[in-house]
């Protein structure tokens, strides 16, 4: 009896311990999530002080510099914030990290259809440079880099590829009012069998995960004894979904020009011609 007292007793010590660190871990992954990486110490700044937000980096008074970088989640469903919350909260933490402007990056706000694609799409989602600016009435840094390039990899069928792995694509994206612009170069290769090589370019608009662009591009196949090769140029418009770091695309191809060849007959279905693209960021 004294021994079943015991272990009853330590049983509830320890089901009480796990359910405090369980209440923990959901309390703390609850809360908004504001995080500052400073590579230089400078001291806190007053209460009463400002921090200017800057979407474009020309913009920042030449006098200054990057103190560190700046990434704020939040949950509205969880807590009781907005985009002007989460923004206060970021401002509280760069002051406290001794800064005064912060060149935004990345700001998501959570949509209807991120909940179901991506475990934290439902989320506010702003990230940053902080910067301390000495001098607010320096002028702009122009010739500040404002080039923001992702690079993509991935695989690609149609007209506009052929059989291409990998894909290797690169874009640079602008932060608009209402929804971002992107243009890119894209390369594609298949060494199997024939020698097949594709290059394009391409603009494009992004609203919250969707995604529509169209791109000009050239097509080689190069059979193995080198004798005769195919060429053909194609426009792909393209419509597409783009979460966390994958990028899914498809979109019909219109020829311009192309050779006497049946090889170019990558993705067609029916008497149309399609493009399909799985794309990963790095």
């Amino acid at each position: 009896m004294v021994r079943q007292t015991f272990l009853n007793n330590k049983y509830c010590r320890v089901s009480k311990i796990i359910l405090t660190i369980i209440a923990g871990l959901i309390l703390i992954s609850c809360s908004p999530q504001i995080n500052v990486l400073v590579k230089k110490s400078y001291p806190s700044r007053e209460d009463n002080d400002s921090v200017v937000i800057y979407k474009k980096a020309q913009d920042i008074p030449i006098e200054s510099e990057k103190i560190g970088t700046l990434q704020a989640t939040c949950n509205p469903y969880l807590n009781n914030c907005d985009s002007a919350s989460i923004f206060s909260l970021a401002k509280t933490k760069i002051k406290k990290a001794g800064g005064n402007a912060l060149l935004l990056t990345n700001f998501e706000k959570p949509t209807f259809w991120k909940p179901i694609l991506l475990s934290n799409g439902s989320v506010f989602s702003l990230s940053g440079d902080v910067f301390l600016v000495h001098d607010f009435s320096s002028p702009p840094d122009t010739a500040r880099s404002i080039a923001k390039l992702d690079l993509y990899g991935g695989v690609g069928f149609g007209p506009e590829t052929g059989i291409s792995l990998p894909k290797i694509s690169i874009y640079n994206f602008q932060n608009r009012k209402n929804f971002e612009t992107y243009y890119g170069a894209e390369a594609g290769i298949w060494g199997f069998v024939a020698f097949l090589i594709s290059l394009d370019c391409l603009y494009g608009i992004k609203k919250n995960i969707f995604t529509m662009d169209t791109s000009l591009g050239a097509f080689w196949a190069i059979p193995p004894d080198g004798t005769q090769y195919y060429f053909h140029t194609t426009i792909n418009p393209k419509i597409g979904i783009k979460f966390w770091k994958l990028w899914l695309k498809t979109g019909p191809a219109i020829h311009l020009y192309r050779s006497d060849s049946a090889v170019g007959s990558f993705g067609k279905i029916g008497n149309m011609y399609y493009n399909f693209e799985i794309l990963i960021q790095f």
